[in-house]
């Protein structure tokens, strides 16, 4: 289940889990490997949808994906605001 704490997790490395995974070899996991690669499968999904190069049956699952893994609506938009975070890095 994806929350808030974890986003944030994932946003302070980027997305990059060997950082991660590293820096907190041996101390309790707060983000499991998989929900570490759900994140970033979604971010690779959302960019796709946000820039219009995805189906809408390709929309329709991702989004259904989203629901079922966010523990609430404040994780859900934060997955949306991270997306542009990882995505538009360097384009600014």
């Amino acid at each position: 289940m994806l929350t808030p704490e974890k986003i944030e997790i994932f946003k302070k490395y980027k997305g990059y889990y060997d950082g991660y995974y590293i820096q907190n070899k041996g101390k309790e996991e707060v983000i499991s490997s998989d929900d570490w690669f759900l994140l970033s499968n979604l971010m690779q999904d959302i960019c796709l949808i946000r820039k219009g190069l995805a189906s809408k049956s390709f929309e329709k699952k991702v989004m259904d994906e989203l629901i079922k893994y966010c523990i609430n609506k404040t994780t859900y938009d934060l997955v949306f605001q991270l997306e542009r975070y990882i995505n538009d890095q360097g384009s600014e």
